[in-house]
């Protein structure tokens, strides 16, 4: 990203807390704080640039995924935050399109976790306790637009919970076999992060919005999209 469009992309930043409105195809940290393939590097450069210090990310997105990431300046907001994410109050809420038509209206996914395998075909369900809610938001022929909220945040919860459920995200490479070419990315957009200090929200990228039309899920759309 330009420093420009970084700009843009800053939907909060105060009390040492910069929410950032994460763009696909980018990971959030890298393999090293040097790795300039990053959120976070970008986001150490900015702060370089403007005779700050460190920023330390708050939770992590996957790089395909796109929406709400948390980063802060201060190393003393980092548990802080990493507890609040955690409380049961917190809200973290997705935007998901999915393979097929669910059965039901909304479920609780409880399936254990296990260590995600890079690149692997198939779902591990023997691990950490993982615990998801889903929502039908629209239902078209073979496709549907679901809301996702997630109490834990374990790697990748919501693609794995969603292939075990029989409906892999829309763009899915790793949960899925065949691989879905669909979409060139895993169709999931962290719409919403609500914690006790804080409440961020990130529209819905123009690429979703496309897709949503195409799979006939617009009704899934907010209306101010």
């Amino acid at each position: 990203m330009s420093p420009n469009e970084l700009e843009r992309r800053i939907l909060w930043e105060a009390g040492g807390v910069i929410a950032v409105d994460k763009p696909p195809d980018l990971p959030t940290s890298g393999r090293a704080l040097d790795d300039p393939d990053c959120l976070q590097w970008q986001l150490l450069e900015r702060a370089k640039a403007r005779g700050a210090g460190f920023v330390w990310a708050v939770h992590q997105l996957d790089a395909d995924t796109s929406g709400v990431n948390l980063f802060t300046t201060e190393r003393a907001l980092v548990a802080r935050l990493k507890r609040e994410l955690a409380e049961p109050a917190a809200e973290k809420l997705y935007l998901a399109f999915v393979h097929g038509a669910p059965g039901w209206d909304a479920l609780a996914c409880e399936a254990p976790i296990g260590e995600v395998a890079p690149g692997a075909l198939g779902v591990a369900v023997d691990g950490k306790p993982a615990s998801s809610t889903f929502r039908v938001l629209a239902q078209g022929p073979s496709h549907a637009a679901i809301e996702a909220r997630i109490a834990t945040g374990r790697t990748h919860q919501i693609r794995i919970h969603l292939a075990h459920l029989g409906h892999p995200l829309v763009g899915e490479g790793w949960y899925r076999a065949p691989k879905c070419s669909l979409h060139p990315r895993q169709a999931l957009h962290a719409r919403r992060v609500a914690l006790a200090s804080l409440t961020v929200e990130a529209q819905v990228p123009g690429d979703l919005v496309d897709l949503a039309r195409a799979l006939g899920l617009t009704a899934a759309l907010p209306t101010t999209e």
